[in-house]
């Protein structure tokens, strides 16, 4: 027998339903979870759109884009462009995250914040 397949075998009566209300989000750490969460969705662009190009330009496509239009597609004008794009994903997610919280709290203090639901299991 597993130590994985062991099941655990408890009485009804320690179950216990937990019912909370969140009624606050603290506008700090909103902005400074946004802010990580957009980091790293910034740096996952960068990377993908590197990949992108590493894989067309062995692919040919980037030749194939140069003939039928005159933008020649290179690793420097990708990478700045990435990197825009994702400053500008950090700058408005950012924001955003802090905007969101305090609608949450305008809207939580109004209705009373939403009801959530725990047992121990």
């Amino acid at each position: 027998m597993s130590i994985f397949s062991r099941t655990v075998r408890r009485s009804e009566s320690n179950v216990k339903p937990v019912n909370l209300k969140l009624v606050n989000i603290n506008f700090w750490s909103a902005v400074k979870f946004g802010f990580v969460v957009t980091i790293a969705s910034a740096i996952g662009l960068v990377i993908s759109l590197t990949a992108v190009y590493f894989i067309l330009s062995l692919a040919g496509a980037t030749a194939l884009l140069k003939d039928f239009t005159t933008v020649e597609v290179s690793l420097p004008a990708v990478l700045s462009v990435a990197l825009i794009m994702g400053l500008f994903i950090v700058l408005v997610g950012t924001i955003l995250s802090g905007v969101w919280a305090l609608i949450f709290n305008i809207v939580a203090r109004i209705t009373g914040g939403v009801s959530v639901g725990f047992t121990n299991n």
